[in-house]
């Protein structure tokens, strides 16, 4: 997959992946702006993917019971996502949020 749609914004997911590698003094404004709005897009669509699969807010699921749960229909109907596009979100949930969404 060489770009994702969440949250109505496109990103190249090879340039996020680059901008994840590169040091602190690679960054310009643009990136670190692209950046901190991927995060934030991440974490919200996982949100969503964790409520379509547990609408129990209060009784959240650990990122292993997100990932066993999925369904391919329910992202499609109510997310527009393939199992392929929330697996990413799901990978880069974990890469930036670690043991916070665990």
């Amino acid at each position: 997959m060489d770009s994702l749609t969440i949250q109505g914004n496109t990103y190249e997911l090879e340039m996020i992946d680059n901008i994840i590698k590169a040091n602190d003094s690679d960054y310009s404004n643009l990136h670190a702006a692209i950046y901190k709005r991927f995060q934030k897009d991440i974490y919200t669509t996982y949100k969503q993917i964790r409520h379509i699969h547990k609408p129990k807010a209060c009784e959240k699921l650990s990122l292993e019971k997100v990932k066993a749960n999925l369904r391919d229909h329910w992202l499609e109907i109510y997310l527009n996502l393939t199992r392929e596009e929330a697996e990413t979100v799901i990978e880069y949930a974990e890469l930036f949020f670690g043991l916070a969404i665990k």
